[in-house]
């Protein structure tokens, strides 16, 4: 009764060790496929070769399971395809997958672009078929679906060079506007050297109504893109201040 059983099962047993061993072939496959590519083509191309060599193993593999074991082959991918989709939902992994698609030949961002998506700033660390990696500048890693990052607004601060930063500084009203505004236009005008040649970058300064006896002087710049803007506004700030303390105009009201 035994044997009879076990022949019974062969089929199933077949169609799940063959459906293993096509896994694990896709995956050690993928695998080296995008660390062989990665210096080359680079490791959006890599990693998308590799995912696409992935799907291409995984299709290859049914196959072989319904060719080798026939009904009951077609049995065990049938459940194994509807526990999948109730488990991990079929509709979302399919929007991923789109979306990824999408994304990789629209090049709306890559890895290393500095951006906004799904509400999350950071640096895309990596995009995958499925889903986009992004690493914030707490350090953190953020894991975005691809369907959830194209159904917002992209916004990629790489794509152009430059990052606008501002800061503000209250002037008391007794003190020489003029004097001030040409002070710290002549202090910001080498900020960012590196970025002197490009149009529209130079740095401005804005001045607003005066407020509570105060002028609100705005001082605008662009910085190299990075993670972390913070660094970059206080050395503005502290450039336009001390510039102003040089030129002996006060920041105190009462002076």
């Amino acid at each position: 009764m035994s044997d009879t059983l076990f022949e019974s099962l062969r089929p199933f047993l077949n169609a799940i060790l063959i459906g293993l061993g096509g896994i694990l072939i896709a995956l050690i496959a993928s695998w080296a496929v995008s660390h062989l590519l990665a210096r080359p083509m680079g490791s959006v191309w890599s990693r998308f070769i590799g995912s696409l060599l992935a799907l291409t193993i995984g299709i290859w593999t049914v196959k072989v399971i319904l060719d080798t074991t026939g009904a009951a082959g077609l049995l065990v991918v049938i459940v194994t395809a509807i526990t999948g989709a109730f488990a991990i939902g079929s509709e979302r992994i399919a929007g991923d997958l789109l979306a990824g698609i999408s994304l990789f030949f629209g090049r709306t961002y890559s890895a290393g672009d500095y951006v906004v998506i799904a509400g999350r700033e950071g640096r895309v660390s990596n995009v995958s078929l499925f889903l986009t990696t992004l690493e914030t500048v707490n350090g953190d890693e953020v894991y975005i679906r691809n369907a959830e990052a194209t159904n917002g607004t992209i916004v990629n601060y790489s794509a152009h060079p430059g990052h606008l930063i501002s800061v503000t500084i209250p002037l008391p009203v007794n003190q020489d506007l003029n004097m001030a505004v040409d002070v710290i236009q002549k202090a910001v005008a080498g900020f960012a050297p590196e970025l002197s040649g490009k149009p529209f970058h130079k740095p401005t300064v804005v001045v607003r109504t005066a407020e509570e006896g105060y002028f609100i002087i705005e001082v605008r710049a662009y910085m190299t893109e990075r993670l972390d803007a913070g660094p970059e506004m206080t050395r503005l700030f502290l450039l336009v201040v001390n510039a102003i303390k040089e030129a002996g105009i006060s920041l105190n009201a009462e002076a």
